[in-house]
């Protein structure tokens, strides 16, 4: 494993740091693209204020990543410092009951922290797999292969069978995290259509398998659901959680907190909440990314009521990059097109699911008052993989054997420090996987997932002379091809 190599000076500058054990708050967008947000964008017809107020008061990452272009993998990866391509699901998402993706002895994130005297929330969108109980005499398979797909509506039958008077199991409670409120898969776009709190269902008691309003797949759905609130919701909960850490007795000491919230939004069906609507001139969808930076915003307010901003690195960032356009009820995925000139990815090729740049590279921006210098741009690679291994350093730790076998410490990049992270693995919706090595990046074209399944070829683009992969350098540089080929073997079968 690759780890950072970091001066005496930083090493010293940390250690006075992790006595502090600062607070972590890490949101996630699901689809919000590298040109949604303003300061990524100047031309965005979204308004995008609180994460424009982040990226002045902080450090904007140009060059940072999820390690997938869809939404499983990318989470998988983050909370383990795990590619997921290591696991079962080699492609695609989980979408409706499928068992835990991650192993219950794993190291997390959480796991990581509560360990270390962390307090730990996560309200939002899980998508990473639970375990489940059939009914009395209904019969589910829950060690087939994954991901489970069963077309545009998972299967009436299977969904009947799951007994949600017992509680999940394998999820996010068992894996580092002491408070919870989240829906299994995609909010408002998988079944079940409902909340779970600390591993029980809410409100799912003679619940009926059903299309809930402004959804296109139809599921098991609580008796009361809005899908255009969810994210309220799980800011709600991520604001209570805040205010818990101002009601510590003044006797004891404060514990810190990690609190990670996991948001719905911009991801399709795309709806907003009547206060939304027309908060963008981007379709509804801007007015979902336009929702997701006022939860930020009330995020941002917590911390300034509760005296806690100094003392909190706060992070935002998305899953991978957008779907394109605003998608309506009864359209495919990916089919509409955008009519705004709104360029949700910005200059970059591609979109969600797809292997090039639009599809991972994603907004990253951090804030740490006096900690992190105020308008920083940071142009070095960063990875959501990453976060396992820098946090580590952040309190002072470094990650046991076999744990984030795939994660490389950055923090340094936070405090202005040069960094180079080694080789970098990103995954595309249909299990393509690229290699970015320094400038070059590789699209391995291999069977059934052949990028020019024509030739049985990939492709291959220098970052640094060409960052939106206009020209493909395949057939010009083979031996970089060749080295390239051998640099993925080699990490593929040396973890």
């Amino acid at each position: 494993m690759i780890r950072t190599i970091v001066s005496v000076f930083y090493l010293v500058t940390m250690t006075v740091f992790s006595a502090e054990k600062p607070n972590i708050i890490f949101i996630m967008a699901d689809d919000m693209g590298y040109g949604d947000v303003g300061c990524y964008n100047a031309g965005s017809k979204i308004p995008t204020p609180h994460m424009d107020r982040l990226a002045r008061e902080g450090m904007r990452f140009t060059d940072a990543h999820s390690s997938a272009a869809f939404c499983t993998p990318s989470r998988y990866a983050l909370l383990t410092g795990r590619y997921c391509w290591r696991t079962r699901l080699q492609k695609s998402v989980l979408f409706n009951f499928e068992p835990p993706l991650i192993e219950r002895d794993r190291m997390t994130l959480a796991s990581l922290l509560q360990q270390n005297g962390y307090r730990t929330g996560l309200f939002g969108k899980w998508h990473l797999g639970l375990g489940f109980t059939a009914k009395p005499g209904q019969q589910v398979d829950f060690k087939k292969p994954l991901p489970w797909y069963h077309g545009p509506d998972p299967g009436r039958a299977m969904s009947e069978s799951i007994d949600f008077t017992k509680a999940v199991f394998g999820g996010p409670e068992v894996l580092g995290f002491e408070e919870t409120f989240y829906t299994t898969g995609c909010s408002t776009d998988q079944q079940p259509f409902c909340f779970i709190a600390n591993g029980k269902f809410l409100g799912m008691e003679g619940t009926t398998y059903r299309n809930p309003a402004g959804s296109w797949r139809s599921g098991m759905a609580a008796r009361v659901w809005d899908n255009a609130t969810v994210d309220v919701r799980f800011t709600d909960a991520a604001v209570r959680f805040i205010a818990a850490a101002d009601a510590t007795p003044k006797q004891q000491q404060r514990r810190p907190f990690f609190l990670y919230l996991p948001l719905s939004a911009p991801h399709s069906p795309h709806l907003v909440p009547q206060f939304a609507a027309g908060k963008s001139q981007a379709g509804v969808r801007g007015d979902m990314v336009w929702l997701v930076d006022q939860c930020v915003g009330r995020v941002l307010a917590a911390l300034e009521k509760h005296g806690l901003s100094k003392s909190t690195l706060l992070i935002v960032t998305s899953d991978n990059g957008p779907l394109i356009g605003s998608v309506k009820i009864g359209e495919r995925e990916g089919t509409a097109q955008i009519s705004n000139e709104h360029q949700s990815a910005g200059n970059l090729r591609g979109y969600k699911g797809r292997p090039f740049e639009g599809g991972h590279r994603v907004p990253f921006i951090v804030r740490w008052p006096g900690r992190i210098a105020k308008g920083a741009v940071n142009d070095d690679t960063f990875c959501h993989v990453d976060m396992m291994a820098s946090t580590a350093a952040l309190i002072g730790l470094t990650l046991p054997e076999g744990a984030g076998e795939d994660s490389e410490n950055l923090l340094p990049a936070f405090f202005g420090q040069p960094t180079r992270r080694g080789p970098m693995v990103n995954q595309a919706g249909n299990g393509v996987k690229t290699l970015r090595d320094g400038p070059w990046k590789i699209i391995f074209g291999q069977g059934a997932n052949r990028v020019r399944p024509d030739q049985g070829k990939g492709m291959l683009f220098n970052l640094k002379t060409d960052p939106y992969e206009t020209t493909d350098l395949w057939d010009l540089h083979p031996d970089r091809v060749q080295a390239m080929r051998q640099l993925f073997a080699t990490i593929q079968a040396g973890r």
